[in-house]
């Protein structure tokens, strides 16, 4: 079993270090998955550490340019029963969440939650940029195909096909799950599909 966070203010610091590394307003419920998926935390304890941070003006509803809107306590609000609302990291919330970096004993914890986060929100509700397209190359082809997101790059792919076939094979199956081949390219690369390279 991995590491399991205790402390609330530990607790805290994680859903705002998630929050902001994610970079976008988030629902509650989204909010919630991605917290408590890896088992790092449970439920009840995010859902009494995230009223906190929400009171404390940590975190706030988004407006519709996902800025935080000032002076709207929790409790006027009704906050987490409203499945439209999204929330922030405001600027204090940024301040704590910096301190997660300078602990090196979650820096495992957190990069693993970071990943599993991305796998769980879709590349559509991230508002990545999908693109591919493809040149002729003497007798065959050059596919290319990437994904940006907020932070430029998540995934640049170019790679010579030999058929029509194979070509049309890669595109459709790109066009269609955009979010597994980015999910595959890290597996392979970081080694967690081992079992390709078996003989």
């Amino acid at each position: 079993m991995g590491m399991k966070l205790q402390d609330p203010e530990e607790i805290k610091i994680f859903i705002l270090y998630l929050m902001e590394r994610i970079g976008y307003p988030l629902s509650y419920t989204d909010i919630g998955s991605i917290v408590i998926r890896d088992g790092v935390t449970d439920y009840f304890a995010f859902f009494e550490q995230f009223d906190n941070l929400l009171r404390a003006g940590h975190v706030a509803r988004a407006d519709e340019n996902g800025e935080p809107i000032p002076g709207l306590p929790a409790d006027d609000d009704d906050t987490v029963s409203d499945p439209a609302a999204l929330y922030v990291v405001t600027k204090s919330g940024r301040l704590i969440a910096d301190g997660l970096s300078d602990n090196v004993l979650m820096a495992a914890v957190r990069e693993k939650s970071y990943l599993s986060a991305m796998r769980h929100l879709s590349l559509e509700k991230r508002g990545a940029v999908v693109d591919q397209s493809f040149e002729r190359d003497g007798e065959g082809f050059i596919f290319r195909c990437s994904v940006k997101d907020k932070d430029g790059p998540a995934l640049e792919v170019s790679i010579r096909v030999d058929t029509v076939y194979q070509l049309n094979r890669m595109r459709l199956n790109f066009d269609e799950n955009p979010d597994v081949v980015l999910r595959g390219m890290h597996a392979i690369l970081t080694g967690n599909v081992n079992y390709l390279f078996e003989n």
